[in-house]
């Protein structure tokens, strides 16, 4: 998001969406897309001299342009050229300088209406960040940022040296200038593992001022950078105030830099993952767990909720009290059985290895661990029960990068089945099992090269969609006709638009002529359980909200509210559906969804044309009872208490061999004295015991 020189006008770029524009300083939005030739936008610049004059770089490449505040858009570089960073010239909205993935970088004098190549960066590393010196029409100082260092350059860009210094994180992700004492530039950058440097001597020496970022191994996982933009107050030399994003945060400093204090910018309480019990229609029961730290469960159709964390203390996770770590309660997706009536399992999945298995309806947690593999990532688990659970007992978790396992006993233990080659994106696997499992062993999920299918239960993957475009297609979301004996019908909502086969993945066909555009990007899928009569599914749309088809997707209806925002986090591994059917929905007509950041859900009770909003109380604090801590305190301290027991055992047994030998009878010693050697021995044999047990 950038602001403007008109402090109320703000323009939002977004992935699939495209260009959003807020008039009164972000109270609402409006679309400001004609003319763009994608929806997937990167990052947007306004000018600092005309609110009215902004670029928007393609996600895939290309740069857009528009001179009236966002009513039109016009295409100024194409898609071939990936552009990676811009910046306008200080009092002179004519010329504005660009640089793009191959270290080349372009010069407008008007406007941006026309580009030429000005110059290259040494190994043609990808330009990540340009900057212009406040004082340019003195200095001519332009600043470019690499994965090779920093460069200067007093020429337009035609020349430049990097002026990058021993001390300096050479990885360079964003640089601001600011004026300094005076008037001299100040030179902020940050860098990609190291955090934030200064200079104020134009690149001559560097200082680290990075004291409070933290960092998280996750981004070394995924081998991204843990420190990203760079933010400055327009006050900064009143107030002191820069705000730097990461990997683990964003993080803000109120002394220019000296400390910084991480912000809360994702709430622990946003739901992820929402489950309806089968027998809803009775029970009116239905569970969510949220992003970090709770599971919740209401069985009153959402009327009043009640915390179902008994079992997932954080010291059974770390085995520590005093853990100051990540809190390991962090869910990715939950399920309930398909035979929740008779046995009252619910599942559910957290942080990196671990299956939760609950067999009590909710009241007690099992944790049970998932199996690794060299090179597969343990995150983003979707939890897929066997239709046929009351008889064989299986459930399925896939990874988001494609790692296949399996249990046959409830849950209580995984093997790993197969691995499918996945995208490598931060999205959870898309998997869904035939109603028919129990004859057909079949199930599909999504991969590289699109969709994937199993008929022996998981044990190998075939794709159906090599040589389509669903091959290309990312984000997918998958849904299957609970008559899919008969009609052989799957769905695949995806960020380009709806496919459908009716012939058990031989052929997919794209939804076209829709309401909601052929490429809107699906959010959220879901198909109705009475699908052969009323056929019927629904779609969140990023961006346009939720339409359905009444017909099989030959038609849709806008319904809902526009307000309403039925998704999952975007860039999270959550494996959650968030839009679901009530089982009884020919009865009931019920739907229920999640999204947004607030804990809570949406409730339908007409079909998804009206929705409301209920709130779940959000549990802070973990109280436990003197049960669960006595639990906690034998779980944590095992080891040392069966240590402090042996001793015990082991002196008492000492001392009573030695009596009962009667050693002061057959030694020159006092019967005193036999005791003290004896108090001695039983002593250090229970040190050795404590020390080495």
């Amino acid at each position: 998001m950038t602001g403007s020189v008109e402090p109320d006008i703000l323009f939002l770029s977004s992935y699939g969406d495209g260009m959003y524009k807020s008039q009164d300083g972000g109270t609402s939005w409006e679309k400001v897309n004609q003319g763009l030739e994608t929806l997937k936008i990167e990052s947007v610049a306004i000018s600092p001299n005309d609110p009215d004059l902004v670029l928007a770089e393609g996600t895939e490449g290309g740069l857009y342009k528009t001179d009236d505040g966002g009513k039109s858009w016009t295409s100024v570089i194409d898609s071939k050229t990936q552009i990676t960073a811009m910046a306008f010239l200080p009092n002179n909205d004519s010329q504005i300088i660009l640089g793009d993935s191959k270290g080349n970088l372009h010069l407008s004098s008007d406007k941006g209406k026309n580009w030429q190549l000005m110059g290259k960066i040494q190994d043609n590393s990808p330009i990540n960040a340009v900057a212009i010196s406040p004082n340019f029409s003195t200095d001519k100082m332009i600043l470019i940022g690499t994965d090779k260092g920093i460069f200067k350059s007093v020429d337009l860009g035609k020349s430049s040296v990097n002026i990058s210094q021993e001390n300096l994180d050479k990885n360079i992700r964003d640089i601001v200038i600011k004026s300094g004492e005076n008037n001299n530039p100040k030179i902020f950058v940050s860098t990609k593992d190291t955090g934030v440097f200064q200079s104020e001597d134009e690149g001559k020496t560097w200082t680290k001022i990075s004291q409070g970022l933290t960092k998280d191994h996750q981004a070394d996982d995924f081998k991204v950078p843990h420190f990203y933009k760079l933010g400055i107050s327009p006050f900064f030399s009143q107030d002191g105030v820069m705000f730097v994003g990461g990997f683990n945060g964003l993080f803000k400093s109120q002394n220019r830099g000296e400390n910084w204090q991480k912000l809360e910018t994702l709430s622990a309480g946003t739901v992820v993952s929402l489950g309806i019990s089968p027998n809803y229609k009775n029970d009116g029961t239905l569970g969510v767990v949220t992003y970090v730290g709770n599971a919740y469960l209401s069985e009153d159709g959402g009327k009043t909720w009640k915390t179902i964390n008994k079992g997932l203390e954080p010291p059974r996770f770390t085995g520590k009290f005093d853990f100051q770590g990540q809190d390991p309660r962090r869910f990715f997706d939950m399920a309930f059985s398909p035979n929740y009536e008779s046995d009252g399992n619910i599942f559910a999945t957290v942080l990196w290895d671990n299956f939760l298995r609950s067999t009590n309806r909710g009241d007690n947690w099992q944790i049970v661990g998932l199996p690794g593999a060299k090179g597969q990532a343990l995150r983003g688990f979707t939890i897929v029960p066997s239709p046929n659970f009351a008889k064989d007992s299986t459930v399925y978790v896939a990874t988001m990068y494609g790692l296949i396992m399996r249990s046959t006993d409830g849950g209580q233990n995984f093997s790993i089945m197969s691995a499918i080659e996945s995208r490598k994106i931060n999205e959870s696997l898309a998997i869904v099992i035939s109603p028919n499992f129990a004859a057909d062993q079949t199930l599909y999920a999504s991969g590289t090269k699109g969709i994937y299918k199993t008929t022996d239960g998981g044990k190998t993957w075939q794709t159906t969609t090599e040589n389509t475009p669903l091959e290309d297609r990312p984000y997918v979301k998958l849904a299957i006709s609970p008559n899919y004996q008969n009609d052989r019908t799957v769905i695949a909502g995806t960020g380009q638009g709806v496919y459908i086969t009716k012939d058990a993945g031989k052929t997919w066909v794209k939804l076209t002529k829709t309401d909601y555009g052929d490429d809107g990007y699906v959010e959220g899928l879901a198909i109705s359980p009475n699908y052969q009569n009323d056929q019927t599914f629904i779609l969140s749309i990023r961006g346009k909200g939720l339409f359905k088809t009444v017909d099989g997707g030959q038609t849709f209806g806008k319904i809902g509210d526009n307000m309403i925002t039925l998704a999952r986090m975007n860039d999270v591994p959550a494996a959650g559906k968030a839009i679901q059917f009530s089982p009884s929905y020919a009865e009931d007509n019920t739907l229920f969804g999640f999204g947004g950041t607030r804990t809570g859900v949406y409730k339908s009770t007409d079909g998804g044309n009206t929705w409301e909003t209920i709130a779940i109380p959000i549990n802070t604090n973990d109280n436990y009872d003197l049960i669960t801590w006595g639990s906690l305190i034998f779980e944590v301290y095992r080891g040392r208490i069966l240590r402090i027991a042996a001793a015990v055992v082991v002196a008492l047994l000492s001392y009573v061999a030695l009596g009962y030998l009667g050693l002061e009878k057959k030694l020159p010693l006092s019967k005193l004295q036999i005791k003290s050697i004896g108090t001695f021995v039983t002593f250090i044999v229970a040190l050795l015991i404590l020390l080495k047990l």
